[in-house]
């Protein structure tokens, strides 16, 4: 089952809708029609949808700055929660972060300040000029307000809101990324305490949102961490030179027994020495499902993929990898498939890596060297 799908595309960007805000919706409407009726519901359906529409502009103000600096968008999603914008990687330039982390406030922001000088504009043409009007429960009024707090919301200075990546930039604007995203984290997380005080004695949805950020600072932390010891490594130094490749024309059954026998998930299907497609684990599986184990791989096999470059750095490959849900990645030279580089060889490298970092970090602490 697809967990979410394409409701429309946005200059070349796909806005896909996942299935729990259809669930959602319909919950809502429920709800509405029970507590307050037909018509009062229907009317409280359509601010959320106009509402997750400003959070669809939010995200795009995200997605077309990054676009301007190089970086692949491959989807916009809409989750009960607000949207995720998937960027293939995080820009490097501090200065880059900043100005794609504050888009998103910032188009909020405006959209707020077009619909207050609309409301103030029909006020005085109806002879309402009144803060009662501007700020009350009308449609237009709510979407405002609903705007400011969203872009006020975002600003707030912790992870995983937009705030906590604008400060970061400007801290790594004077110092390195690691230490920047060190002490972002460190403030999301006093942030996190302060609703979780607040949430007890006021609101307890205040901690859910405290639950959130702690939880996004420590992913932010975890994911420099691995950006450090990643950064400035070759694919080729990772690499795998030996797997399976597979012909177009090789029945899926056949491929299935040499999964069976193997450790490998992912075939690059190879024709000529030029990759041609992949078969993954999830597409051979729906292929199975939908078609037979009778196929040929070329009625299987993902056409649509990633190419990586011996000398691609692994920081950017890790990034580009989940942003795309691979778990491996075909190499190219020169047109032909050199090697495959996946997730688990990835890990394997960081944990080793990292490992040896922190022996060498001690051994340097350590009064009169290596400690026996």
């Amino acid at each position: 089952m697809r967990q979410s799908f394409t409701l429309i595309e946005v200059a070349g960007i796909p806005i896909r809708l996942h299935w729990s805000f259809l669930l959602f919706l319909v919950f809502m409407l429920i709800s509405g029609v029970v507590g307050a009726g037909l018509a009062s519901s229907l009317g409280g359906l359509g601010f959320i949808i106009a509402l997750f529409a400003s959070v669809t502009l939010h995200e795009l103000g995200h997605s077309l700055v990054a676009r301007r600096f190089g970086i692949k968008v491959k989807e916009i999603t809409l989750l009960p929660i607000g949207g995720v914008s998937q960027l293939e990687e995080i820009p490097d330039d501090p200065r880059q972060e900043l100005l794609v982390a504050i888009a998103g406030p910032a188009v909020s922001l405006g959209l707020a300040a077009v619909f207050i000088a609309a409301l103030r504009a029909t006020g005085i043409a109806m002879g309402l000029g009144t803060i009662e009007y501007l700020w009350g429960g009308r449609f237009v009024a709510s979407l405002a307000s609903a705007n400011v707090i969203l872009g006020l919301f975002n600003l707030i200075p912790a992870f995983p809101m937009d705030g906590g990546r604008v400060l970061r930039a400007i801290l790594a604007m004077r110092m390195n990324y690691l230490e920047a995203t060190r002490i972002a984290s460190s403030v999301g997380q006093g942030f996190a305490f302060l609703f979780a005080l607040l949430g007890l004695f006021t609101n307890p949805w205040l901690i859910f949102i405290a639950l959130f950020i702690y939880m996004g600072a420590g992913t932010e932390e975890r994911t420099a961490e691995i950006r450090r010891v990643l950064g400035g490594v070759p694919v080729n130094r990772v690499m795998t030179t030996r797997f399976e490749i597979v012909s177009p024309t090789e029945p899926l059954a056949a491929v299935l027994e040499r999964a069976y026998r193997g450790c490998q998930d992912d075939f690059p299907v190879v024709e000529g020495g030029v990759v041609k497609g992949i078969l993954t684990k999830a597409s051979v599986l729906a292929a199975l499902h939908e078609k037979g184990p009778e196929i040929s791989a070329a009625e299987a096999m993902q056409v649509e993929f990633v190419t990586l470059s011996p000398t691609d750095m692994l920081a950017q490959v890790y990034e580009k990898m989940r942003g795309c849900n691979c778990s491996s990645l075909p190499v190219v030279q020169d047109g032909k498939l050199v090697g495959m580089v996946g997730l688990e060889n990835i890990g394997r490298f960081f944990a080793y890596e990292s490992a040896k970092q922190k022996l060498t970090r001690e051994e340097g602490d350590a009064p009169g060297g290596r400690v026996l």
